[in-house]
């Protein structure tokens, strides 16, 4: 698992240099997250970094193709050129495979691994860290844009958040990142 680790983040971290989408601590915020969740509910560490890492490997690819709804398709086309190279059972390829494909919410999860992936992700926009990170990197945007974007991105993953854990800790943020974004589509 540790080279496919390294491998999964010299991918990630390489689209990030390239595309500059998403922003390198959006990502990091992701693991961080993940990883946290992982070791809270006990269950596979790697599968996670993995996972939180090669979740949006490609959004940036797609951004810049005006393709970004097949993000996850296409973030999963690569994600498998890697899986399929590597020593990783089919247990943990199948694992990783549906933590990228149901990162954005399923009614049932494939495993708690996939949840966790899921609910890693919310914290992208749906955390105060996560909002000042995406208003950071996203500062050429005209404002309305911005405002209407990261309020669209806010509001999504808020309803995708499936652990108590996680709705309990982001609850407070989300609706300060919610406040900000209506009192800022009142100034635009």
């Amino acid at each position: 698992m540790d080279q496919f680790l390294i491998e999964a983040r010299r991918l990630m971290y390489s689209e990030v240099e390239k595309t500059g989408i998403p922003a390198k601590a959006q990502v990091d915020l992701a693991v961080e997250k993940g990883i946290e969740l992982a070791k809270r509910l006990n269950v596979n560490v790697d599968i996670i970094e993995a996972s939180t890492l090669l979740m949006d490997c490609m959004v940036g690819q797609a951004v810049k193709a005006k393709r970004l709804n097949d993000h996850v398709s296409m973030s999963l086309e690569k994600a498998k050129e890697l899986l399929n190279q590597s020593s990783l059972s089919i247990k943990e390829k199948d694992n990783i495979y549906h933590c990228i494909l149901e990162h954005h919410g399923v009614e049932k999860f494939y495993s708690l691994e996939s949840e966790i992936c899921c609910n890693a992700d919310c914290y992208k926009f749906a955390s105060m860290r996560g909002f000042v990170i995406a208003l950071r990197y996203t500062r050429d945007m005209p404002l309305k844009d911005l405002v209407a974007l990261l309020t669209q991105k806010v509001e999504e993953k808020w309803s995708i958040v499936s652990l108590q854990s996680v709705k309990d800790d982001l609850k407070d943020q989300y609706q300060m990142v919610t406040k900000i974004l209506h009192n800022l589509s009142l100034e635009i």
